[in-house]
């Protein structure tokens, strides 16, 4: 994480005219994260960062009060580490002739002012959360663009101890959750790479019918259309064979149509560990498909701070992240995955 906060001035007037809910908004979107990335910001910074989430509150209200940090600090910190890890994420590429108009400024203004999208260049994201999915902030340099849509994520938590028991009626108590959800479309434009990236819902959730509701709302904005979307299916046996992560399950198609599945002991062995696994899998190596590997890539010095657990999906061509983690780690292994995929 860096030392120095790199904002503009426009940037922190804004965030310093945070109203007082607001400035609770922030700490309670920061503190559902990890509590590590706000302990190492604190740590970095020379201040003390050790307790309970409860505890780390505390410290965080002390320190705005007391004018050791600001809350400009907090949404700084809270633009970094959110929406990166926990995440479903599809893979593009576009051509340098699709790159060219969002190049340069004036160019991307015009075209966004023509789609009545102008107010969201460079916006700070909205801490208020909308009713629904909202496209919120379109974020702009010469090197990148991020398009980021804010939606309200709800849920229910068992309280037992709260029941209540009367008269022969039980009333079971709920705890109402409340939390940001993030979904992006970033795009290198440099390289021409782009993901989309959709932070992970319920279990069961098609994650092919989320993307194809973005890239229709997408599709008048860049022309999504006419980008190539990266077939990470390509990836999952070179990845396997690369020696670079701990392969803890991993699918294959026969080309009669057969499946099997490897699944290692535990998630810290590795599959091929077993050498009777070991012996089947290189029997079924050749001519065979990959329909899923679930891999651990481990720390890399400078590259990635901490081990990183994701899965490959044949049947949609979806990379799955799991765990929070910071941009700079997804970035890495996701570069990898291209890297094996060409």
């Amino acid at each position: 994480m860096a030392d120095t906060i790199s904002e503009t001035h426009t940037e922190r007037e804004a965030h310093e005219s945070l109203m007082e809910g607001e400035v609770e908004l922030v700490l309670d979107y920061l503190l559902s994260h990890k509590m590590a990335f706000t302990q190492e910001f604190l740590r970095e910074r020379g201040l003390p960062f050790s307790g309970t989430k409860a505890k780390l509150r505390e410290r965080l209200e002390g320190y705005l009060s007391d004018g050791q940090l600001h809350s400009a600090d907090l949404v700084w910190l809270l633009n970094r580490i959110e929406g990166w890890g926990n995440q479903h994420t599809y893979l593009y590429r576009a051509s340098d002739q699709m790159i060219q108009p969002w190049l340069e400024e004036d160019s991307v203004r015009k075209r966004l002012t023509d789609l009545g999208l102008a107010d969201l260049f460079n916006r700070q994201r909205p801490l208020v959360l909308p009713e629904k999915t909202t496209l919120s902030s379109i974020e702009w340099t010469p090197e990148r663009v991020r398009f980021v849509w804010i939606e309200k994520r709800q849920w229910e938590e068992r309280v037992s101890e709260e029941d209540i028991e009367e008269e022969g009626m039980v009333w079971r108590a709920y705890r109402i959750n409340v939390s940001r959800g993030l979904i992006a479309f970033d795009w290198d434009l440099v390289s021409g790479h782009a993901m989309l990236m959709i932070q992970r819902l319920p279990r069961g959730t098609k994650y092919h019918h989320i993307r194809d509701q973005f890239e229709r709302e997408l599709e008048p904005i860049l022309g999504l259309s006419q980008f190539e979307q990266v077939r990470v299916s390509r990836a999952i046996q070179r990845i396997q064979e690369s020696g670079e992560v701990r392969r803890r399950q991993l699918a294959y198609q026969t080309r009669r149509g057969g499946k099997a599945t490897f699944t290692s002991a535990a998630r810290s062995r590795d599959t091929f560990a077993d050498p009777d696994l070991e012996r089947a899998g290189q029997a079924l190596r050749s001519g065979t498909a990959g329909l899923l590997g679930n891999f651990y890539w481990p720390p890399v010095q400078g590259k990635l701070g901490r081990e990183l657990h994701n899965k490959l999906y044949a049947s949609d061509q979806r990379v799955g992240v799991f765990g929070e983690h910071l941009e700079q780690d997804v970035r890495y292994v996701l570069f990898r995955i291209r890297y094996y995929c060409s």
